[in-house]
C-alpha cells in the first residue's frame, strides 16, 4: 500500500488551508474555493455542468459546479452561525469572486443562469408529469430528491432578477395546482 501512497500521495497528510470551523465547514469551504478558482474558465466554456474534483479535510469531493450551486452554497453558508472569523474571511473572498466574474462576463453569466434554470425546470416538470402514475411510498422518496430542483427554479430566478421570463412564477403555480408536499 506505500506504493499507491508514493504514487499518489496520502491524502492524511494533505494540506488545507487553516480554518476555525467544523471538518464539514471547512470542507465546504474548500469545495466553494474551488469553484471560484475555475469560475471564469466555466463561464468562458460551453459545458453547464462542470464536474470538479475537491480534496478536503473528509475526503475526496466531486460536486457538479453550476453558478446556481456555486450560489447556493454561498448563501447556505453566510447564513451558517457556527463559521469562524478566518473562514468568514475566505467567504467573502469566495463572494467578491463571484461579483467580480458576473461584472466581468455578465453575457455569460446570463447565458449560463438562463441554461441553468430551463435544466432544473425540465426536471421538475418531467417529476410532476411522472407523479401520477408512481405509489405514495415512492412519490415521497422521490419529493424529497426532487424538491431540490424546484428550490434551484427559486434561487435562479432570483439570480436573474428583472431578466428572468416574464410569468415564469405564475406558469409555475399553474403547473403545480393541487400539488401537496408529502408527508415525511
Amino acid at each position: 500500500m506505500d506504493w499507491l501512497k508514493n504514487l499518489f500521495g496520502d491524502p492524511s497528510q494533505a494540506s488545507f488551508p487553516k480554518s476555525d470551523s467544523s471538518a464539514e465547514i471547512a470542507s465546504e469551504l474548500i469545495v466553494m474555493e474551488q469553484m471560484a478558482s475555475e469560475l471564469d474558465d466555466y463561464l468562458l466554456a460551453d459545458q453547464l455542468f462542470r464536474q470538479i474534483v475537491v480534496d478536503t479535510p473528509l475526503g475526496a469531493q466531486r460536486p457538479k459546479m453550476t453558478l446556481g450551486g456555486l450560489y447556493q452554497r454561498i448563501e447556505e453558508l453566510e447564513s451558517a452561525a457556527d463559521i469562524g472569523r478566518n473562514d468568514r474571511t475566505r467567504l467573502r473572498a469566495v463572494r467578491d469572486a463571484w461579483d467580480m466574474a458576473r461584472n466581468r462576463f455578465p453575457d455569460q453569466f446570463q447565458e449560463k443562469l438562463n441554461r441553468e434554470l430551463v435544466s432544473y425546470l425540465n426536471n421538475w416538470k418531467y417529476f410532476l408529469d411522472q407523479r401520477g402514475g408512481q405509489n405514495p411510498q415512492r412519490w415521497r422518496e422521490d419529493y424529497k430528491v426532487e424538491i431540490r430542483n424546484r428550490r434551484r427554479v427559486e434561487l435562479i430566478i432570483r439570480l436573474l432578477g428583472p431578466d428572468a421570463p416574464a410569468g415564469l412564477s405564475d406558469d409555475l403555480a399553474d403547473m403545480e395546482k393541487g400539488l401537496e408536499a408529502p408527508d415525511s
